[in-house]
């Protein structure tokens, strides 16, 4: 009970050391860029689209065969591009060449509308964010390295606008090695089979063990060194108000200590709610729990809480 107090104390004197609360809602943003359905993953005018609603965004960061850095979420081309030949599905991207890369539609999966959407460089990304600080950029990185991110960054005069973002805390621990004291974002999820879960009681129990195993293998790691280098976590949550027992996968309860937990080291969270994440009710709920901001698969609906909240507190 003492340190649940403790906790709920030290995290009311971050929001206050922070100002007002629905400030600290710049962090969220949109995963992949464009989300489920909204906009093609991982493109420019999508980014541009974000930053244009006064959002964040969320991309990720592969490198070519000869070393260009791309926005790209998958490591094939099975999922997004279209109009390219049979044989090239199934090649990982890392074993091609720019120039075979360049010119794939990778928009118009989505709507033909995006047909001219191509494949974005962390170069052209990270100039589109020069001059304009309040472009933020959650660079989840899938194979170029920590190292290569800072770089790029310092180039363009935007490290101070990105998050190194990704599942493995030993490669933020690198990052500050980089950008020492810079920003950075963990992702802290489990993909758990949620059809089974308002009918199979045992079935749900199963679920619930075994994601919260997987949250504290990560969140040992995380306290055994004390929270270093973590400016920010998003936290996958699952959310069904139908359930009868909790509504989120986690246990309210557990997600509550998690994020009161991170407050007391000074931690923005997040949340992202790969399930019910295109109701405005989930995001309301998270921001009663405590979370400073989101991650979402539903732009429009996270845009729409955000104005909402903000409105909320000016009156």
């Amino acid at each position: 009970m003492k340190l649940k107090i403790m906790l709920a104390l030290c995290a009311l004197a971050a929001f206050a050391q922070a100002g007002e609360r629905e400030d600290g809602l710049y962090i969220s943003h949109v995963h992949r860029g464009g989300g489920k359905l909204e906009r093609p993953d991982n493109t420019l005018e999508t980014f541009l689209w974000c930053w244009g609603n006064g959002s964040a965004l969320e991309c990720d960061c592969r490198v070519t065969a000869d070393g260009v850095g791309i926005m790209f979420h998958d490591n094939n081309l099975k999922r997004t591009p279209r109009g390219i030949p049979d044989s090239w599905k199934a090649r990982k991207v890392s074993e091609m060449k720019w120039e075979e890369l360049r010119d794939i539609d990778v928009g118009s999966y989505l709507d033909p509308q995006y047909a001219s959407q191509r494949i974005p460089t962390i170069e052209a990304t990270f100039a589109a964010m020069k001059g304009h600080p309040t472009y933020l950029c959650f660079v989840d990185e899938k194979g170029i390295g920590p190292t290569r991110i800072a770089e790029e960054a310092r180039k363009f005069g935007v490290l101070d606008q990105v998050y190194y973002t990704g599942c493995s805390y030993q490669n933020i621990v690198q990052w500050n090695k980089d950008v020492p004291g810079g920003k950075s974002l963990l992702w802290i999820g489990a993909f758990p089979k949620t059809k089974a879960r308002l009918t199979d009681p045992a079935a749900r129990a199963k679920m619930v063990e075994k994601t919260r195993k997987h949250f504290e293998k990560i969140m040992a790691e995380v306290r055994a060194a004390d929270f270093k280098y973590i400016t920010a976590v998003s936290i996958h949550t699952y959310w069904n108000p139908e359930d009868k027992v909790d509504p989120f996968i986690l246990g309210t309860d557990y997600l509550k200590s998690l994020i009161d937990e991170f407050h007391a080291h000074g931690v923005k969270v997040c949340s992202i709610p790969f399930e019910g994440g295109e109701t405005e009710a989930v995001y309301h709920r998270l921001w009663e729990l405590g979370c400073d901001g989101f991650s979402t698969d539903y732009p429009s609906v996270m845009f729409k809480v955000i104005r909402d909240l903000k409105a909320a507190a000016k009156k």
